[in-house]
């Protein structure tokens, strides 16, 4: 006894030859909607064929097989091999993606061949053909997701990979069902097992409806057209996700047929584009300008600036005689306020806010930025969002023990950090940290977290009905929001003002460099930012945009922007000739001039030793 179940296969291979068929039922995935339910990804059934390698007949006719499932007898054997690697004894998937009408032809003939059996299950089917950053993608599992979930999947599996996708696999995946079937001696299925008592009944996932407005999403992408960055729209009054945009974008059916490891691995081996970067969540970017506002809201809130604060800019923030920082306000030599500050972006006016804000105690420098730093990072920055978008990314908000570990104690002063008051230096942000950031200055002082679901099984979320408050009192937003309406009327957005909507925003002009040794060597165009919301009362929506390599905040990204807000609030265009200006426009022949300067960068780096 010890010796025919220890060291034969006599017993396990009874078991696996009986004339039960046991069919695991993979359940329908949950359809995902927009807010609007428009249906975005539904299901579309297909076959695959599962093998149990330790039955496979050793005198099969692999050519014959090969033949009837349109295999090359290559790929039979590794394939085979494969899942004997899994297990001998249990089924793994041998092939997949089998039509419906091809798998009629295979279903007549495979009781011939010992060891392999069906199952039907569906793939993911996109009625879009764009916003993967959003929707994802599904894919085959790996070992290592088997052992973390033994008791759901199993090896052929598919899961949730990216965007909403990966972030809610739980809530779409349902659960699994079993049903039992009585086989003849051909393995031909005669009828069903104890009248179905045994089977367990597979319960579909649940549906999915995005906060996203299609409609707006598909709008933004137009605007993208030749261009790389990022667009981000939020709800202010609930932190819904109006529009996600990444640009360059990708095409979630790649990732739905039998050709998607090849698909996949193209994108990857993208790295001019990096089209699988989620730009909205993931890039990282100095914020510029638009980072003004939270200088000024710092300075007011730790009492070294008032709102009635003047400053006079001689081209630029000077030190000891020195000019420091260029600026380009074309007010000079009088006396600036807050409110013209913010809307020509006076870079000395900033400097100027920066450099009392770090020295507020003289003998400390380090509390100084440490609560500046705080009052920053209350806004979102320097975190990531702990909701249900699926890429993240925390950015970087210097503070002063930051400083002490790159310097060391009392080596360094508000001049030697003096390029955060503009929005350049240590600082990062991602386009998503940015909308969100406005979104905090519309409610005059509090968020509530991005997210991406509105609604499961129609049902409203309610995860994140909680506001997130800042550390600025309430009573300096409305400073800031009035200095963000002059932008529109005689600073750097009025070519692009909406006279319909009233809007509040800021332009950004973000340096970029390439690096070689660690040091600046080649100026790059600069990224264009801006950052709006609208309307100034009762706020609907909230926008940040960045156009890699754009140029100033008002080439693009501002009229982007505002193009957003319109067709969100008005759902026609009025400025027709802006529109077609940013939909039929790109930066083609910017980035090829900078495919060419990283190749010589590239070829220096190479060839430096000689």
């Amino acid at each position: 006894m010890y010796y025919l179940q220890i060291y034969t296969d006599k017993y396990i291979l009874n078991a696996f030859n009986t004339s039960i068929k046991q069919e695991i039922v993979i359940p329908e995935r949950g359809a995902i909607f927009d807010r609007n339910e428009k249906l975005l990804v539904f299901n579309k059934p297909i076959y695959e064929l599962n093998v149990i390698p330790i039955l496979v007949d050793e005198n099969l006719n692999v050519i014959e097989f090969c033949s009837l499932i349109g295999m090359e007898k290559n790929d039979f054997f590794k394939n085979l091999e494969k899942a004997k690697l899994y297990s001998k004894y249990l089924p793994s998937v041998f092939t997949s993606f089998i039509s419906k009408e091809k798998f009629a032809n295979i279903q007549e003939k495979l009781y011939k061949y010992k060891g392999f059996d069906w199952t039907k299950r569906s793939i993911r089917d996109y009625k879009i053909n764009s916003s993967i950053n959003v929707l994802g993608y599904i894919g085959e599992v790996t070992t290592k997701d088997i052992r973390r979930e033994s008791n759901y999947y199993q090896m052929g599996d598919f899961m949730g990979l990216a965007g909403i996708e990966k972030s809610c696999e739980k809530i779409l995946r349902g659960k699994k069902g079993v049903n039992y079937w009585i086989r003849d001696r051909k393995g031909c299925i005669i009828g069903e097992y104890n009248n179905k008592k045994n089977n367990i009944q597979a319960i579909s996932g649940n549906d999915i409806s995005l906060t996203i407005d299609w409609n707006l999403q598909k709008y933004a992408e137009q605007l993208m057209y030749q261009k790389k960055g990022g667009i981000v729209a939020i709800d202010p009054k609930n932190g819904e996700i109006l529009s996600l945009v990444s640009s360059p974008m990708s095409d979630p059916n790649l990732f739905s047929g039998s050709n998607r490891s090849k698909e996949f691995q193209k994108l990857m081996n993208n790295t001019i584009d990096n089209p699988l970067l989620d730009r909205t969540t993931q890039a990282r970017y100095p914020p510029a300008s638009s980072f003004k506002l939270l200088i000024e809201l710092a300075g007011l809130q730790m009492g070294v600036v008032q709102n009635d604060t003047t400053f006079t800019c001689y081209h630029g923030f000077r030190y000891h005689g020195k000019r420091r920082i260029r600026c380009h306000s074309g007010i000079h030599g009088i006396p600036i306020g807050l409110g013209t500050a913010i809307s020509v972006s006076c870079n000395n006016y900033f400097a100027q806010v920066y450099k009392r804000i770090i020295e507020k105690y003289p003998k400390n420098l380090t509390k100084g930025a440490n609560e500046w730093c705080d009052i920053v990072k209350s806004f979102g920055f320097g975190n990531h969002f702990s909701s249900d978008l699926s890429t993240k990314e925390n950015g970087v908000i210097p503070s002063g023990d930051y400083y002490n570990k790159k310097y060391g104690k009392k080596k360094w002063n508000a001049i030697t950090i003096i390029s955060n008051s503009i929005g350049q230096g240590e600082i990062i942000v991602t386009p998503i940290q940015l909308a969100n950031m406005v979104c905090a200055i519309a409610n005059k002082g509090f968020f509530y977290t991005p997210h991406l679901v509105k609604r499961i099984n129609h049902k409203i979320v309610e995860y994140y009905n909680n506001p997130n408050y800042t550390k600025v009192k309430k009573k300096y937003f409305d400073f800031i929001i009035h200095a963000m309406e002059k932008v529109f009327f005689i600073g750097t957005g009025k070519h692009f003002k909406s006279y319909e909507i009233q809007m509040a925003g800021k332009t950004g002009t973000s340096q970029n460099f390439i690096r070689i040794n660690h040091k600046k060597m080649v100026s790059l165009p600069d990224h264009s930012i801006f950052v709006l919301f609208a309307p100034v009362k009762n706020p609907k929506i909230a926008v940040s945009v960045i156009i890699e390599n754009g140029g100033f905040g008002s080439n693009w990204a501002g009229p982007i922007a505002s193009l957003i807000a319109e067709k969100y609030i008005k759902k026609i265009i009025r400025r027709k000739n802006l529109e077609e200006k940013m939909i039929n426009s790109g930066l083609e022949k910017v980035y090829s001039n900078i495919e060419k300067m990283k190749k010589l960068k590239s070829f220096y780096e190479n060839h430096k030793k000689t």
